[in-house]
């Protein structure tokens, strides 16, 4: 450690702080921790977070927003496969077809990152504890 370092400034620590969230966004951990791991196969989530304890799904149908989330993403996703085999001008089958399985492919990560986003906005919207802290204060 260097003897003359400095505090880091407000912005410094917000610029740290989120990139830290937009990490652990990217690797699919808990909102809260940011440490825990979310889900625990392909669709499966864990209840609580392995690491602080907190509770994932807050209330019955919490994850409803993800869902708009989710339709959002796949909008984004298809729309561009959808136009570029428009101007190539393929048959309607092999458009479907292109497009159905682009679907199938990504709708399970579609799905999870929609809840990983949706959770993480709502912990950012709406701040809660991890069960460790709340015992700690």
């Amino acid at each position: 450690m260097r003897a003359n370092r400095q505090k880091a400034t407000p912005g410094e620590r917000a610029i740290l702080t989120g990139m830290k969230r937009l990490w652990a966004l990217i690797r699919q951990r808990c909102p809260v921790c940011l440490q825990g791991q979310v889900f625990l196969s392909l669709f499966g989530m864990h209840t609580h977070c392995p690491v602080c304890g907190v509770k994932y799904e807050r209330e019955t149908g919490y994850f409803l927003n993800s869902m708009f989330i989710g339709y959002t993403a796949g909008f984004l996703v298809l729309t561009p496969t959808a136009v570029l085999l428009y101007f190539l001008d393929v048959s309607i089958p092999v458009f479907s077809i292109v497009i159905i399985l682009e679907a199938l492919i990504l709708t399970p990560l579609i799905f999870r990152y929609a809840r990983i986003i949706w959770m993480h906005a709502d912990q950012m919207l709406d701040p809660r504890r991890s069960e460790k802290q709340k015992g700690i204060s």
